[in-house]
C-alpha cells in the first residue's frame, strides 16, 4: 500500500463520523468482551481444575492397572524408593502424595458412619492438597504420632465427637481379616461439599497401611505439576519412564470426569456466544463500508475515469476496513486488558446460592481472570480476519464500477 492509498482510505474514514465512531465502539466493545470473556474462562477454569485436584487427585495420579474402575485394595500399587527418588528428580513436579484410601465404618458410642479412610503421608499431603488450609479445629497429622484422625465437621457431629474423643475403627482389611482401631481426632476440617465432609476421613499412611495389613502398598500416588498446561507433556513422560504392567499414569481429566465435563460445557458456551458476537461485529463493518462505497460512487468513477487502476481502488476499500477494525481493537485491548489484571490480582469469591452448582465437586471458586499473551493475539486475528471477510464485497463492487455510467449517473 502507498501513501495515496493510506491517505484516501483514512480521510474516507472522518467521511461520516457518526458512523465510524458507532462502528469502532462496537468493534471496540466486542473487543473488550472476547478479551474478558477469555480471560475470565481462562481464569475460572484453571481455578476450578487446582482446587479440584487438590482435594481429589492431583494434576496426575500413579494407580495399578484396573484401580481406576474398581477402586479396591484389590489392586496394589507398590511405593518402593526408587519410585519416590524418581519422581522427587522430575522437575517439573510441584509435589507428590502417596495415599492408601479404604473404607471403614467410624463408631463412637452409640452412633456410627461409614466412611472413607485416606491413608496420607503428613509430610507430603501438603505439597498437593489444601487440608492443612481447610482446619477449622486442632491439627492435621504429623510425623510419628500413631492413631490419629482428622474428620469433617459434619462427620464429627454425625457421630457427636469433639478433639480429644476417641473412635472405633472397624473394617476388612487386605488379609480379609477383620481390622478394628482406637483413633484419636485431632482435627475438624471443612469441604464445600456436605457429604464429602460427613463421610472422608484422614489418619497416616503409616497407621492405614498397619490398619488394613498393606505394608509398602498404596492404592495411588496423587502428582501435583507446576502448571495445569503441562500434565499432557508430563504424563507422557511419566509413562515412558514409569508405565509398565503395574503401574499407570492417570490424568485429573480420567479421575474426575464431571469437572472435566463441566468445563467443557462451559468452553462450548462461551465459544457460541463469541461467535455470534464477532458475526455482529462482521455485519457491523460490512454495514459501514457498504454504505461508504455506496455513497461514494460518484468519487470512486472520477478516480476510475482519470485512470486508477480498479484493484487500487479495490485496496482502498480493503484498507478502510482495516483501519476500521484495527483502532477499535487498541482501543478494545486498552480497555481489557487492564480489567483482566485487576481481577486476576483482585478475584472476587462466589458464595451463597451461586456456589451451590459447583458444591458437588468439593471445589470452591471465584470470579477471576488468567491473562495469557495468546488471549488478545488470538483475538487480534479474529477480528481483522472478521474485518478482512466483511470488507471483500464492498471492495468488490467499488472496483467493478464503470467510470461513465457511475459519472453520469452521480
Amino acid at each position: 500500500m502507498n501513501s495515496l492509498e493510506f491517505r484516501l482510505a483514512w480521510r474516507s474514514l472522518g467521511r461520516n463520523p457518526r458512523r465510524t465512531g458507532l462502528t469502532l465502539a462496537a468493534t471496540s466493545f466486542a473487543m473488550m468482551l472476547v478479551v474478558n470473556m477469555t480471560g475470565l474462562s481462562n481464569g475460572s477454569h484453571e481455578e476450578m481444575v487446582e482446587n479440584g485436584v487438590r482435594m481429589a487427585s492431583g494434576h496426575l495420579s500413579l494407580m495399578a492397572p484396573d484401580h481406576l474402575e474398581e477402586r479396591t485394595l484389590e489392586q496394589p500399587l507398590a511405593w518402593t524408593q526408587s519410585l519416590r527418588t524418581h519422581l522427587e528428580s522430575v522437575p517439573d513436579i510441584k509435589g507428590f502424595a502417596p495415599r492408601m484410601d479404604a473404607f471403614a465404618l467410624v463408631s463412637h458410642e452409640e452412633s456410627a458412619q461409614g466412611m472413607l479412610i485416606r491413608g496420607s503421608d503428613p509430610t507430603r499431603e501438603n505439597t498437593v492438597s489444601e487440608i492443612e488450609d481447610r482446619l477449622t479445629t486442632g491439627r492435621f497429622l504429623r510425623q510419628g504420632e500413631s492413631r490419629e484422625i482428622v474428620l469433617g465437621q459434619k462427620g464429627a457431629q454425625t457421630l457427636g465427637v469433639e478433639l480429644g474423643d476417641q473412635v472405633l475403627l472397624y473394617g476388612m482389611a487386605y488379609s480379609l481379616e477383620s481390622a478394628y482401631e482406637l483413633f484419636t481426632v485431632v482435627g475438624l476440617v471443612r469441604f464445600p461439599d456436605a457429604e464429602l465432609e460427613r463421610t472422608l476421613a484422614f489418619i497416616s499412611l503409616e497407621d492405614a497401611q498397619a490398619f488394613f495389613v498393606y505394608a509398602d502398598r498404596v492404592t495411588e500416588v496423587a502428582i501435583l505439576a507446576e502448571d495445569s498446561y503441562q500434565v499432557e507433556d508430563l504424563q507422557n513422560r511419566l509413562t515412558q519412564t514409569l508405565s509398565n504392567g503395574d503401574l499407570r499414569v492417570h490424568t485429573w481429566q480420567e479421575v474426575v470426569p464431571e469437572l472435566d465435563q463441566i468445563i467443557a460445557i462451559d468452553k462450548g458456551g462461551m465459544y457460541l456466544i463469541l461467535l455470534l458476537l464477532t458475526v455482529v461485529v462482521g455485519f457491523g463493518i460490512l454495514n459501514t463500508i457498504l454504505m461508504a462505497v455506496l455513497e461514494r460512487k460518484r468519487e470512486f468513477g472520477i478516480l476510475l475515469a482519470l485512470g486508477l487502476k480498479p484493484s487500487k481502488i479495490f485496496k482502498v476499500v480493503y484498507l478502510e476496513s482495516l483501519l476500521l477494525a484495527g483502532v477499535g481493537i487498541v482501543i478494545g485491548l486498552a480497555i481489557s486488558i487492564p480489567m483482566v489484571l485487576y481481577l486476576q490480582a483482585h478475584p472476587i469469591p462466589i458464595t451463597g446460592n451461586a456456589a451451590e452448582g459447583i458444591s458437588q465437586l468439593n471445589i470452591e471458586v471465584s470470579i477471576t481472570s488468567k491473562f495469557r499473551a495468546s488471549n488478545p493475539i488470538r483475538s487480534t486475528l479474529i477480528m481483522m480476519g472478521v474485518a478482512v471477510v466483511a470488507a471483500f464485497y464492498p471492495a468488490l463492487k467499488a472496483s467493478r464500477g464503470q467510470p461513465i455510467d457511475v459519472v453520469q449517473n452521480a
